[in-house]
């Protein structure tokens, strides 16, 4: 049987960069580096007190009072603007020279303490369910029980601030023993009835201003958004497998990966999002199979199953051989992933996932529904593929960029040195540019690039460097519609429509204390007061579940969960043939 490439030693390669080489070369190198900086220092304080607003000079004046460590810096290290989730952070690291896997593993926890959803944000998405269920309550449907259900990444709070709800309206028997769909909604064309009929009752309770039924569907749905907050809904009948789907996702999430998981999944989501490859319906892959991806890496990593690497320690490293491997590596070929039986990878032919004219696509078993290939709708892979590989590339290269800026005062490698900001766009460290530098013929007559002293980097020891800011990025856009709806919380509008009279206890969404972080100030996402608050009644579940397998294996918390998933659904009959299989997509 085929399988995949064994992961190559990416850690190695960072602990080889974030080394300094010989020692006596490198006292040499760093000393000239340091006296560089501490020439230039006087003249880069001189020029952020020109480009800083009043209020924001007065703050760096009375921060640099205490210390040049402790000053809060506005660019990188290379002139490029800081990217929002360092934005008040000192540099990354410990010590004068700290180590770049240390460094990379930090920013990913400020990157996703910056992204998750903030209380209000995630308060404002509960209610905006809470109004679906009063619009059903207000439904006459003889003997049936509508309810509103939430599966996807905001069940499995692995969500984007930018991401829909996925819901689905079970239409359940009234006054059955137990949850059994309506016998007169059992039908598709019953279904798309009622989305008809549902739609209508949006638009007529102020629900939305406008619903787009999509009706022929494999899987028939409503696109909308709310009113008030504005999110996105996408709403399906009966389509309780994508229930059963969150559940898989929140337990790995939860309790076998806790720390690690949904910081990886994070940031692949946004990676994949501001390249709009996170539908499926567009070729895209979806947050079900993102994350069946991240597991099977830290199921299959050699290093992780010898207890030699803890995760939640390494998940810039983790990052980065995630894109070596299914960027590089991966024989979507031949081999199907599973998740099941603590990971393995499965031969598609023998699974019956081959397809014969598109041998190439990426194959991923259910482990709902052993007989479903999760992400057989993914047609855009080679494209996905090729972005993942690039990825790897770009953050190593501005490893790369950053090791030797830090051991010769810029990069040595001409295209490492493009990376740096155009002087004229406000990159510290002097005049001149990349392009207009000036070339020299060497002793074999040919043209090569003249010597340079660092002109095109921020002269400064301290400046914070940024390795994801290669990949992603977050626009303009995403950080107004966060603070519109946080307004719209506390405008209190929502809680007026709904009746609501108290002010919510909130829960923190992140896998890890933002107090591991040290700040001097807020950012634009997530604050800390996020773990300053008690947790709601619907964590307690959850805080059970850690406490319980807190000190089982990964190994045994899989094998665990494998059982658990078999009876979740229908009652405790196991994972039945008649559940509908969505490809990652509603």
């Amino acid at each position: 049987m085929s399988t995949a490439e064994p992961l190559a030693g990416t850690e190695d390669f960072i602990q080889l960069v974030s080394s300094s080489g010989s020692e006596g070369e490198d006292e040499e190198s760093l000393s000239q580096t340091e006296e560089r900086w501490t020439a230039n220092e006087d003249e880069d304080e001189d020029d952020e007190k020109e480009e800083l607003p009043n209020g924001k000079r007065a703050a760096r004046e009375a921060v640099a009072s205490e210390g040049k460590s402790d000053r809060v810096r506005e660019k990188c290290y290379n002139g490029q603007e800081l990217p929002p989730w360092l934005r008040g952070h000192r540099r990354l690291g410990k010590g004068k020279w700290p180590d770049i896997s240390d460094m990379i593993n930090q920013e990913m926890k400020l990157f996703v303490q910056y992204i998750s959803p903030t209380p209000e944000e995630h308060q404002m998405r509960l209610w905006v369910i809470e109004r679906m269920q009063r619009v059903l309550d207000s439904m006459v449907l003889p003997d049936v029980e509508p309810q509103a259900q939430c599966f996807g990444s905001f069940e499995t709070r692995l969500y984007l601030p930018t991401s829909d709800i996925d819901m689905t309206i079970m239409l359940y028997k009234r006054g059955a023993s137990k949850p059994t769909v309506a016998p007169a909604y059992g039908t598709k064309e019953a279904v798309r009835r009622f989305l008809y009929t549902l739609a209508k009752y949006l638009k007529n309770s102020g629900f939305c201003r406008s619903c787009e039924v999509i009706a022929h569907a494999r899987v028939p749905i409503i696109k909308t958004h709310e009113m008030i907050t504005g999110i996105a809904v996408d709403i399906s009948i009966n389509a309780d497998s994508g229930v059963q789907s969150a559940a898989v996702q929140k337990s790995f999430s939860d309790s076998v990966y806790p720390q690690a998981l949904r910081s990886i999944v994070l940031v692949i989501k946004q990676f994949l999002a501001q390249r709009s490859m996170n539908e499926v319906y567009t070729g895209g892959i979806g947050s079900y199979a993102i994350t069946l991806l991240a597991v099977s890496l830290l199921q299959m990593h050699p290093r992780i199953l010898s207890g030699g690497l803890r995760p939640e320690d390494n998940l810039g490293i983790l990052l980065i051989e995630f894109f070596e491997l299914y960027g590089k590596r991966f024989n979507y070929d031949n081999v199907c992933i599973s998740v099941l039986e603590a990971g393995q990878y499965l031969d598609k032919r023998r699974k019956g996932f081959y397809n014969i004219a598109q041998p190439y696509l990426l194959s991923i078993e259910d482990p709902c529904d052993t007989s479903n290939d999760v992400s057989k709708g993914t047609y855009g892979i080679l494209r996905i593929k090729q972005t993942f590989g690039g990825a790897y590339d770009l953050i190593n290269n501005a490893i790369f960029a950053y090791h030797q800026t830090r051991k010769h005062g810029e990069p040595i490698n001409d295209t490492l040195r493009a990376t740096a900001a155009h002087p004229s766009a406000g990159a510290g460290g002097g005049s001149g540019s990349h392009a207009a530098r000036k070339r020299v013929k060497g002793s074999d007559g040919q043209a090569k690039a003249a010597p340079t002293s660092g002109v095109h980097f921020n002269n400064d020891p301290d400046a914070l460097v940024s390795f994801l800011a290669s990949i992603l990025s977050v626009g303009p856009a995403v950080v107004r519609s966060r603070e519109k709806l946080v307004n719209e919380f506390y405008k209190g509008t929502m809680q007026t429509v709904l009746g609501v009279k108290y002010q919510p206890n909130f829960t923190s969404l992140l896998p890890f204390s933002p107090s591991e972080n040290s700040t001097t100030g807020d950012c634009d996402g997530a604050t800390d007061d996020a773990s300053k608050e008690q947790p709601v009644a619907e964590s307690a579940t959850t805080t059970t579940t850690s406490t319980a397998t807190k000190t089982m294996s990964a190994q045994e918390k899989i094998a665990t969960m494998s059982f658990d998933f078999s009876k979740s659904g229908d009652g405790g009959g196991g994972a039945s043939a008649s559940v509908i299989n969505v490809s990652d997509s509603e």
